[in-house]
């Protein structure tokens, strides 16, 4: 069974900048590239990533397609481009063409001070050459409004693709039902998926454990099933309350206890049929080569 962490992040602060650091993020706020995630794939058994932006600049995208091209296990890139002109997304939509690992795009709408900046006309015109292109479209939903732009947004794009990242932020240890009721809507099209990810940075204690974050997982098993669910660690953030084996084990733990018969899709499968990616895992120990080329709540951290 391939494993595919479906989130993860790298960004250099020697070259590119973060805007959203602030400092409770003190212990993420340095460079972090795959040769720190590497080791700890091989001791969690992961065969591949999917890589995901970090900020709302071509540089940052850039940087993305550096490294993925010179590491097997980054099996594909959801990049950023500028959803605000149709224009500008058009023409560089275009010069992403080319980059074979190119599987999503992504913007930070949590951080706009628009609560629904991704209904705005000019950001529904760039969505419909997402869609055109059969690309993915990843978003970080972390206040209920974003959550409820979903539905909308899977009608008006049919053939898209929207994954909501980290279960849409559920605030676990508090009352599920808005949230609840959220993401019942969301799924509800069939065009929508999640990622159960980032659910250890939306608990304010660092003494988790699976048992934290399996009623938030039962949720999504009831409203998306194991063929539209998958599953990322979101390191580096995850350091803010854990750590990479802290995430894979308790989430292992909590999924085996729910749905131990759909592991392989959970882990893996549901990840490279939604995204597109190559089956065959990737040997950690070979040099890198082209072998993946293809066809509003307390301590939230969002990425």
């Amino acid at each position: 069974m391939a494993v595919v962490d479906a989130h993860q992040h790298f960004w250099n602060l020697e070259r590119n900048s973060l805007p959203w650091l602030r400092p409770e993020h003190a212990a993420i706020a340095r460079t972090f590239e795959p040769a720190e995630l590497e080791p700890l794939l091989r001791e969690e058994g992961i065969d591949a990533t999917i890589l995901v932006q970090s900020a709302c600049h071509d540089e940052d995208t850039d940087f993305m397609f550096e490294q993925a091209a010179r590491h097997d296990w980054i099996a594909g890139v959801v990049a950023w481009v500028d959803l605000q002109s149709p224009a500008r997304a058009r023409e560089r939509l275009d010069e992403l063409a080319a980059q074979p690992k190119l599987r999503g795009i992504r913007h930070l709408i949590h951080d706009e001070d628009d609560a629904h900046w991704i209904l705005r006309p000019a950001v529904l015109e760039s969505l419909a050459l997402v869609e055109e292109r059969g690309l993915v479209l990843e978003l970080p939903v972390v206040f209920p409004r974003h959550l409820g732009d979903v539905p909308g947004l899977a009608g008006r794009f049919p053939g898209l693709t929207i994954v909501i990242d980290h279960l849409g932020k559920p605030p676990l240890g508090r009352d599920l039902a808005e949230w609840c009721d959220g993401l019942q809507a969301a799924g509800a099209h069939p065009n929508v998926a999640a990622k159960v990810s980032g659910l250890n940075t939306a608990i304010d204690r660092a003494d988790w454990t699976a048992d934290d974050l399996e009623p938030a997982i039962a949720v999504a098993l009831d409203v998306f099933g194991a063929s539209r669910l998958l599953c990322g660690s979101d390191w580096p953030v995850a350091l803010l309350n854990g750590g990479y084996h802290a995430v894979w084990t308790e989430t292992r733990t909590a999924l085996e206890g729910l749905a131990d018969d759909e592991l392989e899709a959970l882990l893996g499968g549901t990840a490279t049929r939604l995204y597109g990616l190559a089956s065959t895992p990737v040997d950690h120990t070979r040099p890198a080569g082209n072998s993946w080329s293809s066809s509003d709540s307390g301590s939230i951290s969002m990425l």
